[in-house]
């Protein structure tokens, strides 16, 4: 975990309303200790490598992100990060439960079923 036992999440998604929002909401939220947003995802698993996060929220559905290549990167360097997906749709949730989802949230984002997710 980051400093003080806080939390470190990692977003990959593009930038826009849906990435703005989810860190906002992160900010908000005092379990959290740093938060970082990527949009290329090759610079991403180099800072996962470099300094793994407890959280990844990872986009699905976007043409410049390869969000189940990526995952499965980052489940290669720690199975211990939990990584949540975030979709438009429902129609990966199968593809990401098998990449080893801990979360699936679809978008527009809904703050209570955030919250649940970080306190699972």
């Amino acid at each position: 975990m980051a400093g003080g036992g806080r939390l470190r999440v990692y977003i990959l998604d593009e930038q826009g309303k849906i990435r703005e929002q989810l860190q906002k909401w992160l900010s908000e939220d005092r379990r959290i200790g740093e938060i970082k947003a990527f949009d290329d995802y090759a610079r991403f698993i180099e800072q996962v490598g470099k300094s793994p996060p407890d959280f990844c929220f990872i986009r699905l559905g976007k043409d410049g992100i390869p969000g189940l290549k990526a995952a499965g990167m980052v489940q290669r360097i720690s199975r211990d990060i939990r990584i949540v997906f975030l979709s438009e749709d429902r129609t990966s949730a199968v593809d990401a439960y098998e990449v080893g989802a801990y979360g699936y949230l679809t978008c527009p984002l809904d703050k209570a079923k955030l919250d649940k997710c970080l306190i699972k």
